[in-house]
């Protein structure tokens, strides 16, 4: 009797599992429905709303561009997803942000700026570009593009005049002398890594994180530790990000072995990153930031600083913790910039929205602030600050033992010990230097 009983009981406890189990799929696919069919109406709405909106402009404009306005509805409709770090690029813009990604670049290589008596001056001349082939020099002074006169025009305007030119008539003034510049545009490498040194200070200025930079790291790096330096100085001011990869195996060159960080996806997955060997820096570092200091630039500083082993000084940086992936469209080659995900040191975390806090704020002078793009590092008063630093302080974060994989064969660099300043930079004897404004923040 009591088996029969337990054999009934049992198949009644199996009816009521199955009878729950199909319930509750059931609730979750009904749930899952309606959410399908709420997102299928609101887009059957947005839809029909643009056709509302085609339908009355092609009755007054019969004649539109379709080609402008297929470009342009993308453009809005990346607008209208409230990311402020997503963007379109139509087929044109594409490849020449695949171009700048690579590391490359196809224009005059001039980026221009203004000194404090408002005067239009080159800022730099990138190395092996056309300009720097035809003799623009860092600090000349333009006076005329294309033969008209550059007064009275915005500096965005001008910058945008000559980086889009395939062929540009440059007049600039230069000391007493006055030069015109005619040059044609080109593709080359970009070099988004200088470095000179400082006394005994090794100097690295990083502009960008492109496919080519972490080349470019290891080979001066390699250069540097070879001079007997003391102490080393990264530059990231100015440097908003670029290829999640370049920062990666920039870490992975002066991290000790290990986790340091996370790529946490859209969906929440967690991925942690880590070294494949054990190259941490032997000697004190300080790295410089400022408020443009963003992405990938903010994700070195902050893992640096979080694993104690550099000192970050200069102002909290931009706070763009999230990270963008590009996506094409077959049917032209356009393509769609998209937040995918958010960086996250191990200790820290994200720091989207707050920046990377400096140990020690430092701020230029007011005399240094609207050139500071035109400084030698002898002359920057943050860069200085950094020196001092360096120089005078022994309790600075200190890495272990250095790979001795640094020296990397068959690499050049540009390595100047005469205090030259790599970006080209001419100076005429004026005194820029001021003394920088520091605060110390206790972690």
């Amino acid at each position: 009797m009591k088996k029969k009983i337990s054999l009934s009981t049992t198949a009644t406890l199996v009816l009521l599992a199955m009878a729950l189990t199909i319930s509750l799929t059931m609730l979750l696919a009904m749930r899952y429905f309606n959410s399908q069919l709420q997102l299928v109406s609101q887009r059957q709405a947005m839809y029909s709303h643009i056709n509302d909106v085609d339908k009355i402009v092609r009755e007054y404009y019969p004649n539109v561009d379709e080609e402008l306005l297929r470009q342009s509805i993308a453009q809005g409709y990346v607008d209208g997803i409230n990311d402020r770090y997503a963007d379109y690029y139509n087929p044109q813009q594409y490849a020449a942000e695949q171009l700048r990604l690579s590391g490359k670049a196809n224009d005059v290589g001039v980026v221009l700026s203004t000194d404090n008596e408002s005067h239009v001056v080159v800022s730099r001349v990138y190395p092996d570009s056309a300009a720097d082939k035809a003799g623009v020099k860092a600090g000349d002074v333009v006076t005329a593009i294309d033969s008209v006169s550059v007064e009275g025009k915005s500096l965005a305007a001008l910058q945008d005049q000559i980086a889009s030119a395939s062929k540009v008539l440059l007049t600039v003034r230069r000391g007493e002398g006055s030069h015109a510049y005619e040059v044609s545009a080109f593709e080359y490498a970009v070099r988004t890594v200088q470095d000179t040194v400082l006394g005994t200070i090794g100097y690295i200025k990083v502009t960008a994180f492109y496919d080519n930079t972490p080349d470019q790291f290891k080979a001066v790096m390699s250069a540097l530790l070879e001079q007997e330096i003391t102490g080393l100085i990264f530059d990231l001011r100015n440097n908003v990000g670029g290829s999640p990869e370049a920062v990666q195996e920039m870490l992975s060159y002066v991290m000790p072995l290990g986790a340091y960080g996370t790529m946490t996806d859209a969906k929440g997955n967690v991925n942690k990153l880590s070294t494949k060997a054990n190259s941490q820096i032997n000697m004190p570092t300080v790295t410089l930031i400022n408020g443009a200091t963003a992405g990938e630039a903010e994700f070195f500083a902050g893992v640096l600083q979080d694993a104690g082993l550099t000192t970050v000084m200069g102002q909290t940086s931009a706070g763009k913790a999230k990270y963008q992936a590009y996506f094409v469209l077959e049917q032209d080659y356009s393509a769609l910039k998209l937040t995918v995900g958010e960086y996250g040191r191990m200790k820290s975390g994200s720091w989207q929205g707050a920046g990377i806090v400096p140990d020690q704020a430092v701020t230029l002078p007011p005399e240094q602030e609207a050139i500071w793009q035109l400084l030698s590092p002898h002359e920057d008063a943050q860069v200085q600050a950094a020196v001092d630093k360096l120089e005078e302080s022994s309790d600075l974060p200190i890495g272990g033992t250095t790979d001795p994989g640094l020296n990397i064969p068959g690499t050049t660099t540009g390595t100047e010990t005469d205090g030259t300043d790599t970006t080209g930079t001419e100076t005429d004897g004026t005194d820029t230097t001021g003394t920088a404004t520091t605060t110390t923040t206790k972690k």
